[in-house]
């Protein structure tokens, strides 16, 4: 199975990110990989599926805290976003992989 590389994306993170593009930001900053059936895997030799594409890890993170939305008062919460680096890396692959089954 060749794994492709995932670049983070070329938009700013003054604007608002896709939840996909949420996905990007953090795979990449992982080293995550992406197979050939669009799920993102950790590892280059023991291989594992973290979630089963990069708008399901977007959204975990979402849901999880692991980002945030700024929200304005009468928003929809889709302002700018952030990564709680901190908050993310100090989960392990199998503890976000974990967090992303149980959301499914």
């Amino acid at each position: 199975m060749k794994l492709t590389d995932i670049q983070p994306p070329a938009r700013s993170f003054s604007r608002w990110l896709t939840e996909e593009e949420i996905g990007q930001v953090l795979a990449s900053d992982r080293g995550w990989r992406l197979a050939p059936d669009g799920s993102v895997i950790a590892g280059k030799l023991r291989k594992s599926v973290i979630a089963a594409s990069l708008t399901e890890l977007g959204a975990a993170a979402l849901a999880n805290r692991w980002t945030s939305r700024a929200a304005a008062p009468g928003s929809d919460g889709s302002g700018p976003t952030h990564i709680m680096w901190g908050v993310f890396n100090a989960r392990t692959d199998a503890e976000v992989a974990t967090a992303i089954a149980g959301r499914s």
